[in-house]
C-alpha cells in the first residue's frame, strides 16, 4: 500500500469514548479526520523511503511500502530491552536499577584488576544508560560508551539470567506473554531476527507492530484499561536524558569477559557516538547538546524515539501531537535527515490542529538556539524585571461565598502597567502548610476532594487578561513553600494530576506566562516529585510555556540538570551587595551550562532607590532575569517600578539571546560585561567615570547606543570605527554616572 490505506473502511468519529487502542487490528481513519494532510504525508513518506506507517490518536492513518513486513530493527531494539529491565524491577526480579549486574553475572567481579576491579560497580542503571564503561577504561557511571559488546552482555544477563530463559525460548517465555501478546501484535515480533546462531537478541518487528510499542509509551504504560508498565517508569524512560556533564569515553580498551559476543559491531573498543544530551534509558530524546543545540530543532521538544543503523530503522513518538510513526529500510542515515523527516511530518499537521501544540506568536518561549535565555515566539529578545510581591496577589481582598475575592488586583495591575516593570509573582496554593490561611487555594469550598472551583479560575482569568496586553508576565507558582496538598511521596496521583491539568488547561493560552512548580520546593516536595509535576505540566501545556523550579537559598540546581521539562532555575540568594549578587548569578550561569535560563527570584533586603536599581542591573549583567522580593506593587514608589521598566526596555533593544557574561573583557571604567565576543557587547558601570572600555575588540565598524540607567535617556552613535585590542570610549555628556552601552558590529 502507498498513501491512504487501500480498501480500508472509514469508521465514524468515536465521540466521547476514552483513549483509542488497536485491537487485533488497527482501527483506521483518513488523515483529514485526524487533522493531517494526505499530501503532506506523501511528502514525508517519499523523503523517508522504505516502508512504514503513521498513527494518530490511536488510529492507523497512513502507511507506505509494506508496513506488515517484519524486519531487523538494529539499535532501535534497545528501548525494548529497557522495557523488560523496568518490568524486572516491578516484578521483583531485580531489587532496583542501582543493583550491581555482577549479582547475575559474577564474571564481572574478576575483570580489570589494574583498574580496581571497576566492573564490579556496573549497575543496571549504567547498562540502561550506556555508562557502564564495559570494555573501556573509565569507571562505571562516569562516561558514555555506545557499545555493542555491552548490549550483548545486557541482553544475555537480563533475559538468560534474570528471566532465566534461553535464546531458543525467550520469545515464547518473555517477549510474547509479557509484551507483544498483550499489545496484540499482528506480525509475530522476535528477538531472534537472524536465528539463535547469528547475533541473538536482534529484534525483528514490523512497522505497524513497532507503532504499538510506541503507543504504549505515549499512553505512559497503559493499554486498554491495564497498566502494563508503571506510569512513572514509562514517563521517566523517555524524559531523563543524560546530563551533558557526563563525557563521551576516551575509547581506550579494557578487559571484557572471555568469549564476550557483540550485538553487531566488532570494533574494540566500541565507541560509536556521543549521547548529545539526548539519551534517556536507551531512547533518543529531543534534548540539548553541549553547544546548546536542540537534537531535532524542527520537531516538538517532547519527541522521542528508537533508532537503528543511523535512522534507517526507527520509531518516533510526538506526545504533543499524539502521533506515533515507524519505518524500516528507509533512506534516513543521519540526525540531519531524521530532523528533516520529522519536520515534514509536523508540516503535515493542519494549522487548526497544530495551533494548540505550538507557542502563539509573541508568546514567551525558551530560545531554542540559546536556552539560557527566553525570547518572543516569532519576535525578538525578552527580558523580565519587576516586583516579587505580593505573593498573595490571587487572594487579596475579602472572601465571597462563591470563593472569589473583592480585592484590588485590577488596580495593582493598572498601576504596574504604567511603569514598564513586567512581572507578577503569584502562588496558586498557599494553604495546606503554606504561608496563607486555609482559604487560599482554588478548590471548591477550599476542599481539594471537591475539585477546582471554576468561578475562582474565571476570576483569575479576568486579571490575567488584563496583564497580557501590557506584556506583564504571570509567574504562576503552583505550590507555596511547605504547601503539600496530596501526600503521595514521589508520585503524582490522579487527583493531583487532574488539578494540574485544570490549571494548565485554563491558562495556557496566555502569551506572558511562566509556570513554576513550587516555591522553596524542598520544604514539602522531593526532587523526584518536582520532576513529575513538571512532566505533568509539560504534557498538559500544548503551548509549551517555560517551566521553572524555585528552591531554598543556593546556586546549585544539579538535581534537575538533566530534566527536559524544567527550563528555568528560580534562584533565592540572600547576599547584601550588588557585587555579591552579580558573582552569584555568574556562578549559577556557569553551573547551568547554557541549558537553563535563570531568574533571581528572591534576595533579602533588596532596598530601594539607586542601590536597588544597581542590584537589578548587577543580576541582569550576570545573565539572570530579576524579581524583587519586598517590592510590593501597592507600596513601592513608581520610580522604583520604572527603574525595572527601563532595564527591561534597554535589554530588549539588544540582541541579548546571543550573549553570555564576560566580565574578563571589562576595561577602563567598565564593571560588568555581557557579550557575544566579536559581534556584540553590553558594558555597564555604576561608578562615576567618563570612559568605559572593552578588551580584545575585533576591529570594525560598530553602532553604539548609550543608556542612562537612572533616567532612561539614550544617545545613539551610528558608525564608529573601532581598532583591534583594548579600547576606551568617552560617554556622551547627556549620560549620567550609572550607564550601559550596547555595542554591535555592523
Amino acid at each position: 500500500m502507498h498513501g491512504l490505506l487501500a480498501g480500508a473502511l472509514l469508521v465514524a468519529a468515536p465521540g466521547e469514548r476514552g483513549p483509542v487502542y488497536p485491537g487485533v487490528a488497527w482501527e483506521v481513519r483518513a488523515p483529514t479526520q485526524v487533522g493531517l494532510s494526505a499530501a503532506g504525508l506523501d511528502a514525508f513518506a517519499q523523503y523517508v523511503g522504505g516502508r512504514g506507517c503513521v498513527t494518530r490518536h490511536g488510529y492507523m492513518i497512513y502507511s507506505w511500502g509494506d508496513a506488515t513486513l517484519r524486519g531487523d530493527a538494529a539499535s532501535a531494539a534497545k528501548p525494548w530491552f529497557g522495557h523488560f529491565l523496568l518490568k524486572a524491577v516491578e516484578e521483583g526480579r531485580i531489587g532496583s536499577l542501582d543493583d550491581p549486574v555482577a549479582r547475575f553475572e559474577p564474571r564481572l567481579n574478576g575483570l580489570n584488576a589494574g583498574l580496581g576491579f571497576k566492573d564490579r560497580g556496573i549497575t543496571w542503571r549504567c547498562m540502561a544508560s550506556q555508562t557502564s564503561s564495559y570494555g573501556v577504561r573509565e569507571a562505571p557511571g562516569t562516561a558514555f560508551d555506545y557499545n555493542d559488546w555491552q548490549m550483548a552482555l545486557f541482553f544475555d544477563t537480563l533475559f538468560l539470567q534474570v528471566y532465566r530463559s534461553t535464546w531458543e525460548r525467550v520469545d515464547e517465555e518473555v517477549l510474547h506473554p509479557r509484551l507483544t501478546d498483550l499489545l496484540q501484535c499482528e506480525d509475530n515480533p522476535t528477538f531472534m531476527a537472524f536465528g539463535t546462531g547469528d547475533r541473538p537478541g536482534r529484534l525483528a518487528v514490523s512497522p505497524r507492530d513497532f507503532a504499538r510499542f510506541g503507543l504504549l509509551y505515549l499512553r505512559r504504560g497503559a493499554w486498554r484499561g491495564k497498566q502494563l508498565l508503571d506510569e512513572q517508569h514509562a514517563l521517566e524512560a523517555v524524559t531523563r536524558p543524560l546530563p551533558n556533564t557526563i563525557p563521551r569515553t576516551a575509547g581506550e580498551a579494557a578487559e571484557m569477559i572471555a568469549g564476550q559476543r557483540s550485538m553487531g559491531s566488532l570494533n574494540i573498543p566500541d565507541n560509536q557516538t556521543d549521547h548529545l544530551g539526548s539519551y534517556s534509558f536507551l531512547w533518543w530524546t529531543n534534548g540539548i547538546d553541549r553547544e546548546g543545540g536542540r537534537h531535532w530543532p524542527d520537531a516538538p521538544q517532547d519527541a522521542y524515539g528508537a533508532f537503528g543503523h543511523g535512522g534507517l530503522r526507527a520509531m518516533v513518538v510526538m506526545p504533543s501531537l499524539d502521533i506515533v510513526m515507524s519505518w524500516n529500510d528507509a533512506g534516513i542515515d543521519s540526525r540531519e535527515r531524521e530532523n528533516e523527516a520529522l519536520r515534514l511530518l509536523v508540516a503535515a499537521v493542519s494549522p487548526a490542529e497544530a495551533r494548540p501544540h505550538h507557542p502563539a506568536k509573541g508568546q514567551i518561549v525558551v530560545d531554542p538556539e540559546h536556552p539560557q535565555w527566553l525570547r518572543r515566539q516569532g519576535g525578538g529578545p525578552f527580558f523580565m524585571c519587576g516586583p516579587g510581591d505580593p505573593e498573595g496577589f490571587l487572594y487579596r481582598g475579602s472572601l465571597r461565598p462563591d470563593g472569589t475575592r473583592s480585592g484590588d488586583q485590577l488596580a495593582l495591575i493598572r498601576r504596574l502597567a504604567r511603569t514598564g516593570a513586567n512581572c507578577l509573582y503569584m502562588i496558586a496554593v498557599r494553604s495546606h502548610g503554606g504561608d496563607g490561611d486555609a482559604t487560599q487555594n482554588p478548590f471548591v469550598d477550599h476542599d481539594p476532594a471537591k475539585g477546582v472551583n471554576a468561578r475562582v479560575l474565571d476570576q483569575w482569568e479576568t486579571w490575567f487578561r488584563e496583564l497580557d496586553p501590557h506584556g506583564i508576565v504571570i509567574f504562576l507558582i503552583l505550590y507555596d513553600d511547605s504547601a503539600c496538598v496530596w501526600h503521595t511521596g514521589d508520585d503524582v496521583g490522579p487527583v493531583e494530576q487532574g488539578f494540574i491539568r485544570a490549571i494548565v488547561g485554563r491558562f495556557q493560552h496566555h502569551r506572558n506566562l511562566i509556570w513554576c512548580v513550587a516555591e522553596e520546593y524542598q520544604e514539602a516536595l522531593s526532587a523526584a516529585r518536582v520532576r513529575r509535576i513538571a512532566a505533568e505540566i509539560r504534557a498538559a501545556d500544548g503551548n509549551r510555556h517555560p517551566i521553572a523550579v524555585h528552591k531554598l537559598s543556593g546556586l546549585d540546581f544539579s538535581e534537575f540538570a538533566d530534566d527536559p521539562n524544567i527550563d528555568q532555575f528560580a534562584i533565592q540568594y540572600n547576599v547584601p551587595t550588588a557585587q555579591a549578587l552579580h558573582e552569584g548569578v555568574v556562578e549559577a550561569w556557569r553551573r547551568a551550562g547554557g541549558r537553563r535560563n535563570l531568574t533571581l527570584a528572591e534576595a533579602a533586603d533588596w532596598g530601594a532607590g539607586a542601590p536597588a536599581r544597581r542590584k537589578s542591573w548587577a543580576c541582569a549583567m550576570g545573565g539572570a532575569y530579576v524579581m524583587i522580593l519586598g517590592m510590593d506593587v501597592a507600596g513601592t514608589p513608581l520610580a522604583g517600578l520604572q527603574d525595572c521598566g527601563r532595564l527591561v526596555r534597554f535589554m530588549e533593544s539588544t540582541n541579548l539571546s546571543a550573549m553570555a557574561p564576560h566580565d574578563e573583557l571589562a576595561y577602563g571604567g567598565t564593571r560588568y560585561v555581557l557579550a557575544c565576543p566579536g559581534r556584540a557587547y553590553i558594558a555597564y558601570t555604576s561608578e562615576p567615570t567618563r570612559s568605559i572600555g572593552l578588551r580584545a575588540m575585533t576591529p570594525g565598524i560598530y553602532g553604539f547606543r548609550w543608556f542612562d540607567c537612572a533616567s532612561g535617556r539614550s544617545v545613539t552613535q551610528g558608525r564608529v570605527a573601532v581598532s583591534g585590542g583594548d579600547q576606551l570610549w568617552t560617554k556622551p555628556a547627556e549620560i549620567g554616572d550609572e550607564f550601559a552601552v550596547f555595542i554591535e558590529r555592523h
